[in-house]
């Protein structure tokens, strides 16, 4: 069952020299780049998302902390996925059913990626990365629309989640949203 896949264009901010260093090194020092993102060698500097995106990831964890366990998958909040420090994103949490050790500080895939899209943000270009890696699902969550959206593969959707054993409406509801 096929569903339309709805997009947002990302932006991209380029600068240079010793100012762009100076900036990243300060972000560094006041622990500002907890979210930025390496895509290719290419630095993102990614902002920490509302407050709302944290309250809502608690929820969704708390409410499917049965199914995923049932099902051998443990939650993380927001992680580095990807294998090196040249080539990562930084989902707002998702499912794994491999064991890490709490010193992993890139995690090479996740079984669930899920996405709190912010406007003019670049979740919809982070998709195909997490495909790349074996996601078996991304989920975009739009909060501005109260919608939910299970990718099954770059350019397809369901209407559930069967790796969670659950529907975009139970998502939606178990956000408050339903």
């Amino acid at each position: 069952m096929g569903t339309t896949v709805e997009r947002s264009a990302p932006r991209t901010v380029v600068a240079h020299g010793n100012a762009l260093d100076d900036w990243l090194a300060e972000r560094r020092r006041l622990g500002q780049d907890g979210r930025d993102e390496v895509w290719d060698g290419v630095y993102h500097v990614v902002p920490h998302a509302h407050s709302s995106h944290g309250r809502l990831a608690y929820r969704l964890g708390i409410a499917l902390a049965g199914r995923a366990a049932e099902r051998g998958l443990s939650p993380m909040g927001e992680f580095n996925l990807g294998t090196g420090d040249r080539d990562y994103r930084v989902p707002d949490m998702g499912w794994t059913s491999t064991p890490l050790e709490e010193a992993t500080l890139y995690v090479p895939s996740v079984e669930v990626v899920v996405e709190f899209e912010s406007p003019g943000d670049e979740t919809w270009a982070k998709v195909p990365f997490y495909f790349e890696r074996a996601a078996g699902e991304v989920w975009v969550i739009t909060p501005q629309t109260r919608s939910v959206q299970v990718l099954t593969g770059p350019d397809s959707a369901a209407a559930a989640s069967g790796l969670l054993g659950v529907s975009t409406d139970e998502i939606a509801a178990a956000l408050g949203w339903r």
